[in-house]
C-alpha cells in the first residue's frame, strides 16, 4: 500500500492585504441560518455576519446564500481582494468550472 501524503490542515493565511470570508449555512425544515466571518492576512477577525431567514431551500441554496451575503459584505466594507473559503464541495467545484452551467443554481452563480 502507498501510504497517503501528509496534509496540513486548518486555516491557512491569505496572502498580505487579502480578506479572507469563510461562510457556512446550514438548514433545519423551513428555517435557514448563515454565518460568515472575514479575517484579514494576520488572523484578525476584521467582520462578520450571521441571519436566520425562513425559506424553503436546499443545502446547495443556503450555500449559495451565505456567498452571495459574503460578496455583500465585501462589497459595503469596499476590501478588493478576497478569498472564499466554504465546506460545500458541490458549490466549490460549481464555482471552478469553466464550461458554462444550465442549472437554475448555476445560472446564480454566474
Amino acid at each position: 500500500m502507498i501510504p497517503k501524503p501528509v496534509e496540513e490542515r486548518g486555516w491557512q493565511k491569505p496572502g498580505t492585504g487579502v480578506v479572507k470570508i469563510n461562510f457556512d449555512a446550514a438548514i433545519n425544515g423551513r428555517m435557514m441560518s448563515f454565518g460568515l466571518v472575514a479575517m484579514d492576512h494576520y488572523g484578525f477577525v476584521i467582520g462578520g455576519r450571521a441571519s436566520v431567514l425562513e425559506i424553503n431551500a436546499g443545502a446547495e441554496w443556503a450555500e449559495m446564500q451565505a456567498l452571495t451575503e459574503s460578496m455583500e459584505l465585501a462589497r459595503e466594507k469596499r476590501w478588493l481582494k478576497l478569498e472564499f473559503e466554504s465546506d460545500c464541495a458541490n458549490l466549490v467545484n460549481r464555482l471552478k468550472r469553466e464550461h458554462v452551467d444550465f442549472s437554475t443554481l448555476g445560472f446564480r452563480i454566474r
